[in-house]
C-alpha cells in the first residue's frame, strides 16, 4: 500500500439503504433505549421516531469497501472520529441512495487518518451528509499535511450530566443492525486482535452520546438534534456506566462521553433545531 494525498477524490460505487420500523426500533435497542422512558423511538403506534444518528447504517458500506477501493491491504484500520448532519428529520421507513468519496488524506506520522464523506439522498433530496475518518495503523509517513488539530473539551462544570449504562448484551444487540465484526462479540477474536477482551462498536457509542443529547437537552425529541460529531478516542467496555456531559453553547452544544475516568467520545459538538 502506498497511501498519499492523491487518494483525494477517489469516490466509492453508489449504494442504496431501505430501512423500516423494525430496524429504527432495532437500531434504538442497540444504543441503549429503554422502555417506558424511552417509549417513543421504541413503538411503532407512534412512529416510531429515528435518531439522526440511523443515518450512519447507511454509511457503513463506506466504512467497509474503503479498504478494498484504496488497497489497504492488511493494515489495521479503526474509526478515528464521525459527524452527520441530517436536513430533516429521518422518516420510520424510507430508502435513500447513497454516494461516497474521499474527502482528505492525513499523516499522522506513524499512522493516516482518512477522511470519507457520504451524502445519502431519498425522493425529497438530499437527507444527510455524514463526514468519517478512518485510522489506517502503520499507514502514515508519506509526507502528507497532518491536518487540522482536534478541540480540546471544555474545563468548567457540564450544564448537563446524562448517565446510561452499557448493558453486557449491548454490542451483541447493536451488531444486529448491520456491523458484524468479530471484535465486538468473540473475546478470542479481540485478544488476537491486542484487546484484553470485547468492547462496543464506536458508532453504538455515538449513538448513547446522541441519546444523552436528545434526552438532556433535546426535550427528549430526537427530530431536535440536527447533526452530532465527535472523535473516538477510547474503546467502551460492556457492562459499566456511560457519562455524557454537554455544555450549552446556544443552540450549539459541547459534550464528551466518558466510562470512569476514560474519556471515550472527545471534542463532541452537536446543534439543536430551534
Amino acid at each position: 500500500m502506498t497511501l498519499t494525498a492523491h487518494a483525494v477524490g477517489t469516490t466509492l460505487d453508489p449504494t442504496t439503504f431501505a430501512w423500516t420500523e423494525t430496524d429504527v426500533i432495532l437500531y434504538a435497542l442497540g444504543v441503549g433505549a429503554r422502555p417506558p422512558a424511552e417509549l417513543r423511538l421504541l413503538d411503532e403506534a407512534g412512529g416510531p421516531a429515528v435518531l439522526p444518528t440511523f443515518a450512519l447504517l447507511a454509511n457503513w458500506w463506506a466504512v467497509k469497501d474503503l479498504r478494498a477501493v484504496l488497497s489497504l491491504g492488511s493494515y489495521p484500520i479503526v474509526h478515528g472520529g464521525q459527524s452527520v448532519t441530517v436536513s430533516r428529520p429521518l422518516r420510520p421507513r424510507g430508502e435513500v441512495a447513497v454516494t461516497g468519496e474521499v474527502t482528505a488524506v492525513w499523516d499522522k506520522g506513524k499512522h493516516a487518518s482518512i477522511e470519507v464523506t457520504t451524502r445519502g439522498s431519498d425522493d425529497d433530496g438530499e437527507l444527510f451528509v455524514a463526514v468519517g475518518q478512518t485510522m489506517v495503523l502503520g499507514g502514515g509517513g508519506f509526507g502528507g499535511d497532518r491536518g487540522p488539530a482536534t478541540p480540546e473539551d471544555p474545563n468548567g462544570v457540564a450544564d448537563v450530566v446524562v448517565d446510561d449504562e452499557v448493558r453486557p448484551e449491548q454490542a451483541a444487540i447493536y451488531r444486529l443492525s448491520g456491523d458484524r465484526n468479530p471484535l465486538h462479540i468473540n473475546p478470542a477474536a479481540a485478544r488476537k486482535a491486542g484487546f484484553d477482551d470485547v468492547f462496543l462498536h464506536g458508532l453504538c457509542t455515538f449513538g448513547f452520546a446522541a441519546r444523552a443529547l436528545v434526552n438532556g437537552v433535546g426535550g427528549g425529541d430526537p427530530d431536535a438534534l440536527g447533526s452530532i460529531s465527535c472523535r473516538f478516542a477510547k474503546p467502551v467496555t460492556l457492562g459499566k456506566p456511560l457519562r455524557t456531559e454537554i455544555w450549552r453553547e446556544g443552540e450549539r452544544v459541547r459534550f464528551r462521553t466518558s466510562q470512569g475516568p476514560v474519556v471515550a467520545l472527545s471534542a463532541g459538538t452537536a446543534t439543536l433545531r430551534g
